[in-house]
């Protein structure tokens, strides 16, 4: 989205409340709620996320930041959004108990967007774990902007953590899959996956590269792109209390161009980062 001088902005989050279309779990540990939700969906840019009350009581007390998975639309209107969770704890638990036509109070859409260059051809998107959720969004993206060659390196922790492809990248995509374990996909870690494609070529300067994770295999992506040019944005997942920077609590570090180093919000500052400009306790000095 443009404002009419040209530059980019994102539309106001607002706090509104949704209509649960529908509620499935994709995977043992791992579900898919779609919510309708009009007024919201045709501003969503692919990147951003919505922080969702996961109950009307007091526990939890906060809010739970999802990933925007992708889109509803009818008819090429945009009528909802999707968000892909794993149940990990009391909040993501309330809500995968919840049901179709009960209504959802979440904040969005929040979080800058992706910025693809003009001209991109080439594409690899790289989720590990839960990270996958704004991985189709993502390729969705790509693909409406003419990027035909999009390849999706997912790694997961075991076949209970593991998404169907379906719910990982829209038709016409490469989806490359590995697991910790091996029981789904290859065994190995995901990075694996980007070194091959480094390797074959088919991974070069130039190409955009999207990752969503955890800092490991942040700090094992930085490892691997740098040194071949490749410049990559990197969804980060910092705990998030309000979603609009006035808790404080999703502070990161990022390092400037002069080379100082700046503590960062997630959500307002990002979500996406440079990956080169990420810095974390182990590597500030």
């Amino acid at each position: 989205m443009t404002s009419a001088s040209g530059s980019e902005f994102v539309a106001a989050p607002q706090q509104m409340l949704g209509e649960i279309l529908e509620n499935r779990r994709v995977a043992p540990s791992t579900w898919v709620m779609k919510i309708h939700a009009p007024e919201v969906a045709p501003t969503v840019q692919a990147g951003q996320f919505v922080n969702i009350r996961t109950s009307p009581s007091l526990v939890p007390l906060l809010r739970r930041p999802m990933s925007i998975h992708r889109v509803i639309r009818h008819g090429g209107t945009a009528t909802g959004f999707c968000i892909l969770y794993d149940v990990v704890g009391p909040g993501t638990e309330a809500l995968s108990r919840m049901q179709a036509t009960q209504r959802i109070d979440f904040v969005g859409p929040l979080g800058n967007a992706i910025h693809v260059p003009a001209g991109t051809r080439r594409a690899v998107l790289v989720a590990g774990g839960i990270g996958v959720g704004p991985i189709k969004i993502v390729a969705e993206a790509l693909q409406e902007m003419g990027v035909r060659d999009v390849t999706v390196c997912y790694g997961a922790r075991d076949g209970d953590h593991c998404v169907p492809t379906d719910d990982v990248a829209p038709h016409g995509c490469r989806v490359l899959v590995c697991t910790d374990d091996g029981s789904i996909g290859r065994k190995g870690f995901v990075t694996d996956f980007v070194k091959a494609l480094i390797e074959g070529k088919r991974l070069t300067p130039g190409d955009y590269v999207f990752a969503c994770g955890p800092v490991p295999m942040f700090r094992s992506l930085q490892q691997i792109l740098e040194p071949h040019g490749i410049e990559c944005e990197a969804a980060t997942e910092e705990f998030m209390g309000c979603g609009f920077g006035v808790c404080y609590g999703c502070n990161l570090k990022q390092r400037q161009e002069d080379g100082s180093v700046v503590y960062k919000l997630c959500c307002v500052d990002g979500c996406i980062f440079p990956l080169h400009s990420l810095v974390y306790e182990d590597d500030s000095a």
